[in-house]
């Protein structure tokens, strides 16, 4: 496993393991999808070579610039420079030039004018629930809601789908079933289907 692979999938545990989470947008609520907010990312323990910045930005991709991207965060223009960039994960590890105006973002780097990007994370989100079907390419899940109750959505399994995350208990695709809780990363871009990227058990 690659040193960049190696932060990512540390980085990854973070993301599932310590933020709060927040809406994708005023509609996502219903379908229980959420994604992280914008507090600084800690150094996670499992590898060195995630070291996080200072600082952080979310919002939705509004312009590609040479070298970076402007991000509406709450509805201010922050420029962003992907020069020191070390990965950026878009369903998987991709280059900076994979992001897309329209891309929901997490970036995580130091603070400054522009913001400078260590770690970017593209249409990433959480569900949360039940397995009510499970076949080959995906499963219903019963989702719960921020604001309370449950809602099916169909979540298919990404062809980069891994299971568990580093320091957690060993997880396989032997171990779905239906009737079973799970926690997931997902991914989901312009209103395509959502695809689990990670998923772990409670």
């Amino acid at each position: 496993m690659s040193r960049v692979r190696v932060a990512l999938v540390s980085s990854l545990a973070v993301l599932v393991v310590t933020f709060t989470w927040l809406t994708f947008s005023s509609g996502a609520d219903a379908v229980g999808v959420t994604r992280p907010n914008a507090s600084p990312s800690p150094s996670p323990t499992s590898s060195p070579e995630f070291r996080p910045g200072a600082s952080s930005v979310s919002g939705r991709v509004v312009r590609l610039i040479p070298g970076g991207a402007v991000v509406d965060s709450a509805g201010r223009q922050v420029e962003v420079s992907f020069t020191r960039v070390v990965d950026v994960w878009r369903e998987t590890s991709v280059p900076a030039t994979a992001i897309e105006v329209g891309d929901d973002v997490f970036v995580n780097g130091a603070d400054g004018s522009p913001f400078v990007a260590r770690y970017i994370y593209a249409n990433i989100g959480r569900v949360d629930g039940v397995i009510r079907e499970l076949d080959a390419s995906g499963m219903l899940v019963d989702a719960h809601l921020r604001s309370g109750g449950t809602t099916l959505r169909r979540i298919d399994f990404s062809e980069y789908l891994e299971f568990g995350y580093p320091g957690g208990p060993k997880v396989t695709a032997t171990d779905l079933a239906v009737g079973r809780d799970i926690g997931m990363v997902v991914y989901g871009h312009a209103g395509d289907q959502l695809r689990a990227t990670r998923i772990w058990f409670w």
